[in-house]
Parts: structure tokens; sequence; C-alpha cells
């Protein structure tokens, strides 16, 4: 068999199938043990199970293996891993190779978008180890299939973790660690500690930016290279300056300025790497560059990088953070161990599980709720009539998505016309902070005419103007900067929604909907019939989709 299995441990965990240069699954942790980020460095078995079941794949059909983790030397955890995995299925050994966790971006990013020439950029916390030095920024150019490393950044590690208060407290930071490099993603994760928010929140951080005003002007910022200085220090040396002269406490001053300090390290990281990209591409002559690590899910970035480099084709994973190694790790096992390939057949972002109405319908009969059974054009008629009549439905239908937005497998959808929306979205289900916004589904044909988008966005990975003769008719979409962040979805793609949409436009004269993922607070989106169910009936969820049967409360 030619197959490659790949796997991911640390956290945001996975595994990833490819057989025959198609990747035929790609599954994260997360949605089976429900925790969010499945943090651990155990094999994600549970993972792997699950895709060789429903792959119809047996173990022994594996030709070969690729894992990745992070901030580690994978030549001595080789054979702890191999050994392991062996053991546990009992096979016959076949080649079992550790990817270096920037590679593994890399190929995960290279491979998806079909580009036979193209700069690869990799920007997120930080990868592996080299010498007492970890990976920050790392540049590859791919051609023809082949991949290869030509800049790297390196920065120094944190003192136990970014989230200590030695690592973002700035009157507490000693000296030596103020002058350590850093990269440009633990910055912004650096910032979200100094806000109050966890690990694993920087999207919190973007959400509250659009609300201040940055404290330092990058607007001039000219990162020629990867050969650039970011430490520890910066911008909280400046924060800390501001926040004696206004004889406030540290904690006073954060508190109070805390949407200022989002903005300026979103400004800072805006503006550094559209210049970053735009001089790459200058620099190597290339007009076509591929993003990948956690960074480049920061959506306000990545317009940014579109609208400045005028580089032609910018292509974005939507699993551009560690939930994306399993399936670069797959790629570079294939690559090295099965065949050299240029082409790869990978249809994104649908690569998850999906469940049979059969399976669906004994779920619901275990729960003892009514429903219908509907066709297709039913069911989006429902939805649609549903929405515009201001009910909350969650969906869940089809192959889980890749990556952590919910495009419409796994969602919640509403009416974005409806001004109070967001606040009973927020007060009924999601319990989210309410300065960070919802994001809108839209079909294809209207894109233009209500976004003021340069290129179409199919994964939620753009924020970009709402069209002003269109915020106020879309309130609950329309964030405090009159953004929003876009999925478009076309009738060849996903032609279920797009009937929905086309259906919900007849009678409110708008062919998009708030979309948001199919969870609460704390929550991994929703996987299993069960996962789905259960959501709805704890929360204040008013009709479920699932599968082609529709649940209403008040049935």
């Amino acid at each position: 068999m030619r197959i490659a299995l790949g796997i991911h441990v640390g956290h945001d965990r996975g595994a990833c199938l490819i057989k025959n240069k198609e990747v035929i699954g790609v599954i994260s942790q997360e949605r089976l043990d429900r925790k969010k980020h499945s943090r651990s460095a155990a094999i994600p078995y549970q993972a792997i199970d699950a895709l060789l079941q429903y792959c119809k794949v047996d173990i022994t059909d594996i030709a070969c293996v690729g894992l990745s983790y992070d901030g580690v030397d994978g030549d001595t955890i080789l054979d702890l891993y191999k050994k392991e995995f062996f053991a546990y299925y009992n096979c016959s050994p076949v080649p079992f190779v550790i990817v270096n966790h920037h590679d593994a971006h890399a190929y995960s990013t290279y491979y998806t978008s079909g580009l036979q020439k193209a700069l690869i950029l990799v920007c997120d916390g930080g990868g592996d180890y080299h010498g007492d030095r970890q990976e920050a920024e790392s540049l590859y150019v791919g051609c023809g299939g082949t991949l290869q490393r030509i800049s790297a950044r390196y920065q120094d590690p944190p003192i136990r973790r970014i989230g200590d208060d030695l690592n973002y407290i700035y009157p507490q930071m000693p000296e030596v660690v103020k002058q350590h490099q850093i990269s440009i993603g633990r910055k912004y994760e650096q910032v979200t500690h100094l806000l109050g928010f966890g690990w694993g929140e920087s999207g919190k951080t973007m959400g509250l930016a659009s609300y201040g005003k940055p404290l330092i002007d990058y607007s001039s910022l000219d990162i020629k290279s990867l050969d650039f200085s970011l430490k520890y220090g910066d911008i909280l040396d400046v924060v800390f300056a501001k926040q004696v002269l206004s004889g406030l406490s540290w904690e006073e001053y954060i508190k109070v300025n805390a949407a200022d300090i989002a903005s300026t390290v979103q400004h800072y990281t805006e503006m550094a790497l559209s210049s970053l990209v735009k001089n790459l591409s200058l620099m190597y002559g290339c007009n076509s560059i591929c993003l990948a690590g956690g960074v480049f899910l920061n959506c306000l970035t990545n317009q940014r990088i579109i609208s400045n480099s005028a580089v032609a084709d910018v292509f974005v994973l939507p699993s551009a953070g560690d939930d994306g190694q399993a399936l670069g790790c797959a790629y570079y096992a294939y690559s090295k161990y099965v065949e050299e390939s240029k082409n790869f057949s990978v249809d994104i972002p649908y690569l998850g599980l999906s469940y049979a109405n059969n399976e669906v319908e004994k779920t619901l009969l275990c729960k003892s709720l009514p429903y219908k059974k509907l066709e297709d054009d039913e069911l989006a008629q429902q939805i649609a009539q549903s929405l515009a009549s201001n009910m909350i439905v969650a969906i869940h239908r089809g192959r889980t998505e890749i990556g952590p937005r919910a495009l419409c497998h796994r969602s919640i959808l509403a009416n974005p016309a409806n001004p109070a929306m967001k606040d009973i979205l927020n007060a009924r289900v999601k319990h989210r902070e309410a300065f960070r916004p919802f994001a809108p589904t839209v079909i294809d044909e209207d894109q233009y005419k209500l976004f003021r988008l340069v290129a179409p966005s199919y994964y939620m990975l753009v924020a970009t103007e709402v069209s002003p003769e269109h915020q106020n008719q879309l309130p609950s979409i329309t964030h405090v900067d009159g953004t929003a962040r876009i999925q478009v979805v076309s009738e060849k793609n996903e032609p279920f929604i797009h009937n929905v949409l086309t259906k919900l436009k007849k009678l409110t004269g708008y062919g998009v909907m708030i979309n948001t993922s199919f969870n609460i607070a704390g929550e991994p989106i929703v996987e299993k019939p069960e996962d789905a169910i259960n959501t709805f009936l704890r929360t204040n969820i008013d009709c479920l989709a699932i599968g082609n049967f529709w649940i209403e409360k008040t049935l």
C-alpha cells in the first residue's frame, strides 16, 4: 500500500493519512477527547484509530510514518516514539521519521497550495531547538515539489513558560531576559498574557485591538529579511514608561489601556509581516507565497499582507497552527519513503470524519428527541426560514473542517441583520467577551458587493471592511473597526450552504449569515452527533440541523 501516516504530538495533536498522493483524512485529537488543544506528549492513538477506521485502512497498510513535536531535538526522541508506536500496534516496523517542526509547517502549506513555485514563510510561537536556541521564523523556497530552507531566525527560549510573570511583566523582568530575542508569534502571546488572557487566547487580543489605538507608530517599519531584532523587552518598555508617567500602578495602567496595548502588538505584527513578505518577494523575484504557523490565523495580519505586499498569490492553510502539523508530516514521509511528488490531491477544508443518517438517527432515538427527516432542499429552506425569523440554528453535516474555524459543517448560524443578535448569541450560547466579533458566511455572488475583498476568503482567514453602505444593515457581523472575518461559499464547492444562503437572500435581501463555531466557551468544536446533541440540549440554541434531521425545542 502507498499510504503515509502523519502524527503530531504536543499541543493540537492530530493525525493524517495520504494514500496514492491523495490526502484521505485529517483529524485533531481535541475533537475526539473533548480537551481544548489536547496538549500532551503522548501519541494521539484515538485520532489515528478513528482515521484508520473511517478511511478503511489497516495499520499493516501503512508504508511510513512522520511525527513532529515542538521545542525538541528530534534525534533524542526518535527511538522513544518509534518503539512505542510499533509496540502499541504490534506490527512490523516501517520507516519512521521525526519531522522538524518548521519543516512540517512548510510542507503542510506548500503541498496543499498547489503552487509549483513559491516562497514559504513559517511564523509561530516557536519550533524545534538548534543548539541552545529555538526556531522563530523560517523561510523556504518550493519549486517543482521540492522544498529547501534558505533562511531562519532563532530566539532565546523563555524561562520556564512564556506565561510566567517574569516573561511579560516588565518591572519583574530580569535585564538579561529583556535583551533576549523573541519570535513575532511569542511576542503576540507575551502581550496576550499581559492583558490577562491565557495560552491559546490570542484571538481575544486581536478582537480587543480594534477598540484601541497603537501606543507606538510602526507605519514606517520596513523589515527586509529574517535578520531583524525583536527583544523580550520591546513594546513592554514603552508600556512601562507610559505607566510610570501616568501615576497609575502597573496593574491599573494595563487595565485602563488594555485596548491600546492590544492595538500596539497587532499594529506591529501587521506592519512587520506585510513589509517582510513584500521585501522577500522582491528579493527573490517570486510572486507567490505560502504561509504557515499560528501567527497566520490572525486574519487582520493576513489582510494587511494581501493588501500591502502586492504578492499575486498568497496561500494560508486553514489549519495554519499546529493542528496542521500532521498533514505536513504525512507529506514529508510520503515524499521521502513512498515517492517524490509534485502534485498531491487534497480537497480542503473538509477532511475530517462524517456520520451517516442512520447513525445520527440512532443517537436521536437514544436521546428521545422528536425530529423531522427532510430532503436537502427542504432542510435548506427550513434553515433559511428559521434564520429569517431570528432563531439560532446549529448545523452538523458532512466531514469535519480542518483548522480552528468552523466553516458551516460544525457551526452555529444566526441572522446578521438583527442588531441584537450578537448580544443574544453571547447571552444564550457562547458566553464570550463583548468585544469579540462574530464572523459572516456569504455567497460568492455577493462577496464583493458586501465586503471590500481583494480576493475570495474561503476559510475565514482574512478580515476586511464591510462595504460602508451595508454596515448598518449587517450590524451583528460588523466589528467596531468596520471589518468582518469572512467565509465565502460557492455553489460548486459547498452546494448545500450556498442553497441555504440563496433562500435566505430571498427572505431577507442578504445572502449572508452569522457563522460561529458549534461549541461553548472552553470546549472544542463538536465532532460526533452525540457532542452536537448534548451541546444543543444544554444551551439556548433554538434548532438543530444534524445530517438530514431537523430538531426544534418548540416541537
